[in-house]
């Protein structure tokens, strides 16, 4: 049930706040089945008090990792084990003395060769999983210890764990021989989990100044607090702020951000859309996006400007923001110090995030469909496995070239691809939103081709676009696309094998398999639930493919 921020009385409104700090799982459902699931998941209340106990040994681990000459350390794992971990790297980088930091959220073979390729002679991997169940994780997992097993006596001591107590991977932690096994607190979300050891450890490996960090998150929290009037608290204002509008279908979170904490948006993408997007409401959080004339973007948007202090004028937003708002578009504006606002943020988001999901009226602590996808990728593997295929058929643009398949709401064609694409954008409304999931490597060419398409979608369609990388979004926002508001179309991208990988062990497969049976997966998930998304399979030079797609994508838009 919706609940308007605006039509409530202030006491009620102070109420509300009392409520979520009292950790009252009412908030966001009446099933009382629900409750308990809700109250092993509100530990970021508190996890500041608890980290601040754990600082010295962190940052006596990082400081362990350098003095012990570790040139990288990698990353291993997906969604909220990883995205923070990603978000420290790319903003603060490593500090000087201190390792590089490798993310590795994915299951693209070029991804995993690139490490490899780089060198395992002076690398540390940090195998981090919440459940120490996630199939990537014990995929890369399983990949890099045959590696380091086949190079070294004592491969154990060269990974880290990071994980829940009493789950598989800190088993196989004691068993392997890790160097370190950090048990996290078992009552955060993995979205939730930025301050607790999956962000911190990260952390403390690039150098960064922990007390620092947590000083501003704590700042934060007083700053939410239950004693200060909701008119003044800032987790309030902005939870309420995104409520009111998402409870109103203005459902298509804008986020700019000045470009030192552009990449605080990976993580904010996956706790907003995963929180929120569930029972055909929520809000689409629209990251990447580059700016434009007001009167192209829709009714349905709303815009939150996250502004560095120390960001000139001229090289700020404000002009931007001003004609948003004299063309009555809704806006705040969140205003950071400096870099290690970051701590304040993570709070400050984290609060109003499950504040907005109560005035939307979904449960901001679950994501009931993320299974189907993870499912239907089991059974696509075992039926490749069995019958060395994968189970489908690709039909040929007869123009580009470009292999595809529509789901069974959109009928192919005998004009091809554009004709398809154009029958998506003749039922797409202006407030709906497409989304470009590239199955493909991390790739600078990658992210500027699909810049080039959102932007034209956005100029002539007039509707918002969000791109993501799988699997890394099936962590993130795949919950939004299947859960979140029906209004959204889709083209995922895959591409053919450039020449033959070997298999994973204990998997039977390749990383390229698994990674296209991800790709599938997805595609059927969304397909049985009628959304409208298109299989676009390009070639092994998958550069030249998407451009070429671009292209078709292009005349289907202005037809």
């Amino acid at each position: 049930m919706t609940v308007r921020p605006d039509k409530l009385s202030d006491e009620e409104r102070q109420k509300t706040i009392e409520r979520l700090w009292a950790k009252d799982p009412s908030l966001w459902t009446q099933n009382e089945d629900d409750y308990e699931l809700i109250l092993n998941r509100l530990g970021w209340l508190d996890v500041i008090d608890r980290i601040k106990d754990k600082l010295e040994e962190i940052r006596g681990f990082g400081l362990s990792v350098k003095d012990e000459g570790y040139r990288r350390v990698c990353l291993l794992g997906m969604g909220g084990s990883s995205l923070f971990a990603l978000v420290l790297s790319k903003i603060f980088g490593p500090a000087e003395g201190f390792p590089e930091l490798v993310v590795l959220d994915t299951t693209d073979p070029d991804e995993i060769e690139k490490v490899e390729s780089e060198g395992l002679d002076d690398i540390l991997f940090i195998v981090a999983s919440k459940s120490g169940t996630t199939t990537e994780v014990q995929a890369l997992f399983n990949y890099f210890w045959e590696k380091m097993n086949s190079k070294v006596a004592e491969p154990g001591k060269y990974f880290v764990a990071i994980t829940d107590p009493g789950t598989p991977l800190e088993a196989l932690a004691e068993e392997r021989g890790f160097s370190r096994c950090f048990l996290n607190f078992p009552d955060i979300g993995g979205r939730y989990s930025a301050l607790s050891y999956f962000g911190l450890i990260p952390a403390a490996i690039l150098g960064l100044d922990l007390d620092l960090l947590i000083d501003r998150a704590d700042q934060m929290r007083q700053k939410c607090r239950p004693e200060v009037p909701y008119n003044e608290n800032p987790g309030y204002i902005l939870g309420a702020f995104m409520g009111l509008f998402g409870a109103q279908s203005r459902d298509k979170l804008t986020l700019l951000a000045d470009p030192p904490i552009k990449p605080f948006g990976l993580w904010l993408e996956q706790l907003i859309a995963e929180s929120s997007g569930k029972d055909t409401l929520g809000l689409v959080p629209i990251v990447g996006e580059s700016t434009g004339i007001p009167g192209f973007y829709g009714g349905e948007r709303i815009f939150v400007y996250m502004r560095m202090k120390e960001t000139s004028k001229e090289r700020s937003l404000d002009a931007f923001v001003n004609e948003l708002r004299e063309a009555d578009f809704p806006v705040h504006v969140l205003l950071l110090d400096d870099i290690y606002d970051i701590g304040a943020q993570v709070f400050l988001w984290e609060f109003a995030t499950a504040l907005a999901c109560h005035f939307i009226g979904v449960n901001a602590f679950d994501e009931p469909d993320v299974k189907v996808a993870k499912e239907m990728t089991r059974i696509i593997l075992d039926r490749y496995i069995k019958d060395g295929k994968m189970p489908l058929k690709f039909w040929v643009d007869p123009q580009s070239q470009i292999n595809f398949r529509p789901s069974h709401t959109l009928a192919v064609s005998m004009k091809g691809l554009a004709r398809t694409l154009r029958d998506i954008f003749n039922v797409l409304p202006t407030w709906g939103y497409m989304g470009f999931l590239a199955y493909l490597p991390y790739d600078p060419v990658v992210d500027e081709v699909v810049a080039e398409m959102r932007h034209m979608v956005r100029q002539e369609r007039g509707c918002a676009t969000v791109m993501g990388y799988g699997p890394r979004y099936l962590h993130s926002t795949g919950q939004l696309h299947k859960g979140g508001p029906i209004s959204g179309a889709f083209i995922i991208f895959t591409r053919k094998r450039s020449k033959d990988y070997e298999p994973v062990p204990g998997f039977g497969v390749s990383f390229w398999h698994i990674q296209f049976a991800q790709a599938v997966g997805d595609f059927e998930a969304l397909n049985q639930i009628n959304r409208r998304v298109i299989h676009v399979h390009l070639p092994s030079d998958y550069k030249l493919g998407l451009r070429s797609f671009a292209k078709v994508l292009s005349r289907a838009a202005r037809l």
